[in-house]
C-alpha cells in the first residue's frame, strides 16, 4: 500500500517544513470568483473553525493581488492560494509567509515544488480515469471536443490526448487565447461533418466565468450535445457527468493543513490527494435522450 507521503514523492509533489505559527492569522486568496470551487472554500472554514479566516477575492486581477498582500506584511500570517494568480502574487510578495495552495493543475510549473514553505491539495486526477468514466456515462460518444488555453490547461490536454486512444476516444482540440476567441471556437466544434459527440470543460479559468460558463451550456443543449466536466456544481448547472477531485474533500484537507500550521507542527507535510468524485445529471440525460448504463448510475456518487 502507498503512502500519502510516498505517494507525493510518486507524483513529483512538494513538502512543507513547518515553523511555529502561533497566533497567525490565515488569508484565503481566491484568484477569481469560480462558483465551482465554492464548496472547498464553505469545507476549508467548517475545518478550520477555531481559526480567524478571511477571505479574498483577488479579481483576477495582478495588481489587486499585490495590494492585498501587501497589506498583509509584517504580520503574523499564513496563506492559502487558490488558483495560480493567487499562488503567484503570493510567493512573490510574501515568499517568507507559510502558503497552501490548491485549484492548480501543474504546481511544479509556477515554482510551487520544493519550497519548505510551502504545501497544498493536488488538484488533479488521472486524466485517463475521467475519460473512462465519461466513456462509462456515454458509450456512444466517442469523439469529444475540449476549448482551453494552452498557458492554462495544455498539459492536462496533452495527457488527455495520450489516454484517449486507451479508452477508445478521439479527442478534438481548439485552444484560444481569450474568452472572445469561444464561441467561433465552438461552433467549430457542434457544427459541420466534424461535430463533436460531447464537449469536455476541463478546469481552465478561462471557461469558467458566469458568462462564458451560461453560454457553452446554452449552446451544447441547442446542438444536443451532452458536456463533461470535473466539477459536481457544472453537473448541477447542465453537464451531463463529472469526474473529478472532490471539492468539500479539498477543502477539508486545506483547512487540516491550515490547522496544523497554525499549531505549530514542525514535521515535514506532504501535498494531499483529494477523493475523487463521480456525478451525473440524469434530467439533462434524459432531455439528450442519452441512456445511462445501469452501472454507471450506480457507480455515481451522486445522481441528479
Amino acid at each position: 500500500m502507498i503512502t500519502r507521503v510516498r505517494l507525493a514523492l510518486v507524483l513529483g509533489l512538494g513538502m512543507l517544513v513547518v515553523a511555529p505559527t502561533y497566533g497567525a492569522e490565515a488569508a484565503v486568496l481566491v484568484s477569481s470568483a469560480v462558483p465551482a470551487w465554492k464548496p472547498a472554500i464553505d469545507a476549508l472554514h467548517r475545518a478550520a473553525a477555531s481559526q480567524t479566516v478571511t477571505d479574498y477575492d483577488l479579481k483576477g486581477d495582478h495588481a489587486e493581488a499585490v495590494r492585498v498582500l501587501t497589506a498583509l506584511k509584517g504580520k503574523p500570517v499564513i496563506l492559502v492560494a487558490l488558483g495560480n494568480l493567487a499562488a503567484q502574487a503570493a510567493r512573490e510578495t510574501l515568499p517568507e509567509a507559510p502558503l497552501i495552495f490548491s485549484m492548480i493543475q501543474d504546481p511544479a510549473k509556477l515554482g510551487l515544488i520544493g519550497p519548505t514553505n510551502v504545501t497544498g491539495v493536488a488538484f488533479t486526477l488521472p486524466v485517463k480515469n475521467q475519460l473512462a468514466a465519461f466513456r462509462m456515462v456515454y458509450p456512444r460518444g466517442v469523439k469529444v471536443g475540449v476549448i482551453y488555453n494552452v498557458e492554462n490547461s495544455g498539459k492536462i490536454v496533452q495527457e488527455a490526448q495520450k489516454a484517449a486512444g486507451i479508452v477508445r476516444l478521439i479527442l478534438a482540440e481548439k485552444p484560444v487565447a481569450s474568452e472572445r476567441e469561444i464561441p467561433e471556437a465552438l461552433r467549430a466544434l457542434l457544427k459541420g461533418d466534424d461535430a463533436v459527440d460531447a464537449l469536455w470543460i476541463p478546469p481552465d479559468p478561462i471557461l469558467l466565468g458566469d458568462e462564458t460558463r451560461r453560454f457553452l451550456f446554452s449552446e451544447t443543449l441547442k446542438a444536443a450535445k451532452p458536456v463533461y466536466t470535473f466539477s459536481s456544481t457544472l453537473v448541477q448547472e447542465g453537464a451531463l457527468v463529472a469526474d473529478g477531485p472532490d471539492f468539500t474533500s479539498i477543502g477539508e484537507q486545506l483547512g487540516e493543513l491550515l490547522m496544523r500550521i497554525a499549531a505549530g507542527e514542525k514535521t515535514r507535510i506532504d501535498i494531499a490527494i483529494p477523493r475523487a468524485e463521480l456525478v451525473v445529471n440524469k434530467k439533462i440525460a434524459d432531455k439528450l435522450k442519452i441512456d445511462v448504463p445501469p452501472d454507471a448510475l450506480k457507480a455515481a456518487n451522486k445522481v441528479f
